[in-house]
C-alpha cells in the first residue's frame, strides 16, 4: 500500500509539473502572438503603399477624420461622380437640420455601433466578438461639415477617377434591397445627422475598421500604409501628402 501511494504521488506530481509546462508554453505562445501582431503593426504601418501618389492640384477633397481608435472617410455629399443623396435622402436622417456639404463613412462590427454609444457602454462580450470574426458588419454614414485639420483629421485632393474608385469601393461594402438601395437598419444614430445601414464582411482583429478604410485607400490609388489596423498610421501616411487648403 506504502508503495502504491508513493507511485500515485509521483504520478500526481507528473502530472502537476506536465500541466505547469502546458500552461508556460500557452502563455509564451500568446505573448509571442502579440508581440508579432504588434510588431506587424509598428513595421507594416512605416512602408507607404502608392507612395507616388500627388494630390491633384483641383481634385476633390478627401478627409480621414478619427475619434483617437475609429477612422471615417469624409467626402463631398454630391459631386459631378457622385451624388450620395440619392442613396441616402434626408428620410433616412429625420432630425437632420440643412444639408452639410459633406458625408462621413465608416465600417465596422455591427453589435458593435449599435450597442456602443459611448465607450462607457462598451461590454467585454461585444468586444471579444466583434475581434473573432464572428459578427455582422454596418456602415456608419454621417452628413457633417468639411472637419478642421487637426490631430485628428488629415486631409488632401485626389483625382476625380481616384475618387469614383473610391465610391465605388465604399458602395461595394453595402448590402442591398430593392432597386439597390442600401439597406437602413431601423435603430437610432448617435445624433441628428447619422443613420446605421447593413454591410458586408465581418470585423476581426486582422480586418479593423482602420484597415477597411486603408484597403480603399489602397485600392484607389492614394498613398497609405501596408497594414493598419489602428488609426495612427493611416494619419501619418496621408499627412505626407496632405494639402493646405
Amino acid at each position: 500500500m506504502e508503495r502504491a501511494s508513493r507511485v500515485s504521488r509521483a504520478a500526481a506530481r507528473r502530472g502537476a509539473f506536465a500541466t505547469l509546462m502546458l500552461k508556460e508554453n500557452a502563455i509564451e505562445l500568446l505573448l509571442a502572438a502579440v508581440a508579432l501582431y504588434f510588431g506587424g503593426v509598428a513595421v507594416l504601418g512605416t512602408i507607404p503603399v502608392n507612395g507616388e501618389f500627388a494630390p491633384a492640384a483641383q481634385g476633390v477633397p478627401l478627409c480621414v477624420r478619427t475619434n483617437g481608435i475609429h477612422a471615417d472617410f469624409v467626402v463631398p455629399a454630391a459631386n459631378e461622380t457622385m451624388d450620395w443623396r440619392t442613396r441616402h435622402p434626408s428620410a433616412h436622417f429625420p432630425r437632420l437640420e440643412g444639408q452639410p456639404a459633406y458625408i462621413a463613412f465608416g465600417w465596422g462590427d455591427r453589435a458593435f455601433y449599435l450597442d456602443t454609444p459611448t465607450w462607457a457602454d462598451l461590454e467585454l462580450a461585444t468586444a471579444l466578438k466583434a475581434l473573432s470574426g464572428l459578427g455582422q458588419a454596418a456602415m456608419h454614414v454621417e452628413y457633417v461639415d468639411l472637419p478642421a485639420r487637426g490631430e485628428r483629421v488629415a486631409c488632401t485632393r485626389i483625382s476625380e477617377a481616384q475618387y469614383g474608385a473610391l465610391a465605388r469601393y465604399i458602395r461595394g461594402w453595402f448590402k442591398h434591397g430593392a432597386g439597390a438601395a442600401p439597406i437602413r437598419i431601423e435603430a437610432p444614430g448617435y445624433g441628428a445627422a447619422d443613420a446605421f445601414y447593413e454591410a458586408n464582411g465581418a470585423y476581426s482583429l486582422f480586418f479593423t475598421c482602420n484597415e477597411w478604410l486603408r484597403r480603399g485607400l489602397a485600392e484607389s490609388g492614394i498613398r497609405t500604409p501596408a497594414w493598419s489596423p489602428f488609426d495612427g498610421a493611416l494619419l501619418r501616411q496621408l499627412r505626407a501628402v496632405e494639402t493646405v487648403d
